[in-house]
């Protein structure tokens, strides 16, 4: 079974019979930097909590906003992590809170680490991105290398 390229891949096509199969590299090193910056956004603190208000007596405070862009991994880290003080200490409360602190744990991971599985995911769609980019450049090189060798072998 050979190999077989998807045909809506964009930046790659064997139409072009110059090369097969032919990379818009240019093409290629906009997707990794698009893809790239959204992953900056998941890695990047959206901001601010606001969760206190200043109102005048008997209005009613506004609800609590999420910052723009707000679920990043810092933010789950800082703001998802729930304990007793905020589930209480009567006994399904407690339990309840194991649960939800272990779940927390294996999918967030505690604030500033990259042990979650999200903190791992993004560190891998980094190294991904990375991958990509190392692709365009070595076969940028290797063409020249071979643009190279044929000049030499012309003269």
């Amino acid at each position: 079974m050979a190999l077989e390229l998807d045909p809506n891949w964009p930046g790659i096509s064997d139409k072009d019979e110059s090369e097969d199969p032919y990379i818009n590299r240019t093409e290629v090193k906009r997707i990794a930097g698009e893809m790239s910056g959204l992953l900056d956004k998941l890695t990047a603190s959206s901001g601010i909590l606001q969760d206190t208000f200043v109102t005048a007596p008997g209005d009613t405070p506004p609800e609590v906003q999420l910052p723009a862009g707000a679920g990043t991994l810092p933010d789950l880290q800082q703001h998802c992590a729930l304990s007793e003080n905020q589930m209480g200490k009567w006994p399904a409360a407690v339990q309840f809170s194991f649960a939800a602190n272990w779940a927390y744990q294996q999918l967030v991971g505690e604030q500033g680490s990259k042990s979650g599985k999200y903190a791992v995911l993004l560190e891998q769609a980094d190294k991904t991105f990375d991958a990509l980019v190392d692709i365009k450049n070595a076969s940028q090189r290797a063409e020249q290398a071979s643009e190279e060798a044929a000049a030499r072998q012309e003269t």
